[in-house]
């Protein structure tokens, strides 16, 4: 019997998905953007969590997890992602081919992709936190104000690839499939309208500029189409609800939760400064090309709506983060620099001994994506929550409402967030930049409504208010140990859980059970 040929985008998405490594489900943000869809479940006990109540920014996201998780197919999420990593891939190395031309040889496009394997695989990142204690290679693909496409978890943000894939596709001539995919990079997260509708303008103009107004109008009026639904949900649910209230959640997330996402005071610094200088260097390799318009104004737009915000502090401004349109500049850039590179190399990047030291290279990689997965090198999580969050699984009723124990960070000044995907966690909790991972999973993990916590945020303006209201009470609490009965059942919280060596003793709470560090108490 003859068996089927697997196409090759599934051949490099194994592979690219393997080197860059996935971490296991629920991780960092997807315990924010997973709660919505798994709480519509049917009889899922998550629909009494007052977050999953609130409105939620990915509706088509949720869907899917929705969908999904009814299917009992989680595993399929780690099948989404590596699809969106073969986008991711596929897209770079088809500018490869854009750009190289006739030049874009077999062994140049190995040698092209090994390298590239190479500047986003987890090998390589792990390596340069245990050499230089900090995670270097991500800043080759993003993290200007700690934002990226390729994070390490399907979320959201992941549909960023198709904003790089409308690039490609609009340079091989196909605008409407070009238009096509920045609308679904908006319709997985509207995140990325902005940087979205400055390529829909631009690739408009190019083609009047080449005399297809008809054309234009047609890339422009089915991007249009696409993103209006998301336009309608945003208008719908997070539109102002009072000035005061928008103007004080706007602050709130700009500088209380997310200010690593939006004061350019704590992320431009010198390494921001050398990724600014590396997307000038890209731009300049490709003036004589079609990409230079493109690329060109998206850095100058972004740049300016940038300086914008810089001099009028505007939150509402910084909450459409102007600077985003880096997670595409970024990946854009790479492949620009190593294309030029691989260029400039004469016969012998065709030789037998290259061609197999790209592909031993590549195979190494995944192989050590793999490894570093399957013995949890990387993705660091309180493992002493797990034996917790199974008893609780196993134990909960319907209308439980969890208080957790709950910090509030003091974000150190300076860069922000930074890349800890692959940082060992003791370096993390003592990390000022890095929110602490404690407890940022249980809700997920247990399946239980969650009084609040600090990862997960709602955006609706009064919800936000609300949220703020939450964590700061839920923090006093934690440090205080001042836990009273009557306040607990007003707020319809039903169970505590504290660290073993922190018990409780407040009149009328019951001590229910112990597992592993920590302790379970009721509010009758």
């Amino acid at each position: 019997m003859k068996l089927p040929r697997v196409p090759p985008f599934l051949i490099w998405a194994i592979f690219f998905g393997l080197a860059s490594a996935q971490a296991p489900l629920y991780y960092s943000n997807q315990n924010q953007y997973f709660l919505h869809g798994l709480a519509a479940v049917d009889d899922a006990p998550l629909r009494d969590d007052w977050l999953a109540n609130t409105a939620s920014p990915t509706p088509a996201f949720d869907a899917l997890v929705a969908v999904t998780a009814r299917a009992g197919c989680e595993f399929a999420f780690h099948g989404y992602y590596a699809l969106l990593l073969g986008v991711y891939f596929a897209s770079l190395v088809g500018l490869f081919d854009c750009l190289a031309g006739a030049r874009a040889t077999p062994g140049r496009r190995l040698a092209f992709s090994a390298l590239l394997l190479l500047i986003h695989s987890a090998a390589l990142r792990w390596a340069s936190y245990r050499l230089l204690d900090s995670d270097y290679p991500c800043y080759f693909q993003g993290w200007l104000a700690a934002q990226y496409v390729l994070g390490p978890v399907f979320q959201p943000s992941a549909f960023g690839v198709f904003l790089i894939a409308g690039i490609h596709q609009f340079l091989r001539d196909r605008p409407l499939v070009a238009a096509t995919c920045l609308g679904a990079a908006c319709i997985g997260h509207a995140t990325y309208l902005l940087p979205a509708a400055i390529l829909t303008l631009t690739f408009a103009v190019m083609l009047i500029r080449d005399g297809r107004r008809g054309r234009a109008l047609a890339v422009a009026g089915w991007a249009f189409a696409l993103v209006l639904p998301v336009l309608i949900h945003a208008y719908a649910n997070f539109r102002p609800t009072s000035p005061e209230a928008f103007a004080e959640a706007s602050r709130i997330l700009a500088h209380e939760r997310i200010p690593h996402h939006c004061q350019p005071r704590r992320w431009l610094d010198a390494i921001a400064g050398l990724q600014i200088v590396f997307l000038i260097v890209a731009w300049f390799l490709v003036r004589r090309t079609r990409l230079s318009p493109i690329f060109g104004v998206l850095f100058g737009a972004s740049a300016a709506l940038t300086l914008v915000q810089i001099a009028t502090e505007s939150d509402a401004l910084a909450l459409l983060f102007p600077w985003r349109s880096s997670v595409v500049l970024l990946p854009l850039a790479t492949a620009i620099v190593l294309t030029r590179g691989g260029l400039l190399t004469g016969r012998w990047i065709e030789s037998p001994a290259v061609r197999w030291t790209s592909r031993i290279g590549i195979a190494s990689l995944a192989g050590a994506g793999l490894s570093l997965m399957l013995l949890r090198q990387g993705f660091a999580v309180n493992a002493a929550e797990d034996p917790l969050m199974r008893r609780v699984r196993e134990t909960r009723r319907p209308g439980d409402v969890y208080l957790i124990p709950v910090t509030v960070p003091k974000l150190s000044e300076g860069r922000g967030a930074i890349s800890s995907d692959f940082k060992p966690l003791p370096s993390q909790r003592g990390d000022g930049r890095v929110i602490p991972v404690d407890f940022q999973r249980f809700r997920l993990g247990a399946g239980v409504p969650v009084y609040a916590d600090f990862k997960a945020i709602p955006y609706r303006d009064v919800d936000v208010l609300e949220w703020r209201w939450r964590v700061e009470w839920n923090a006093d609490v934690t440090r205080t140990g001042r836990y009273d009965r009557d306040e607990l059942r007003a707020r319809g919280i039903t169970r505590i859980v504290v660290p073993r060596d922190r018990p409780i003793s407040a009149e009328g709470l019951t001590f229910l059970w112990e597992e592993g560090d920590y302790r379970v108490y009721g509010v009758p």
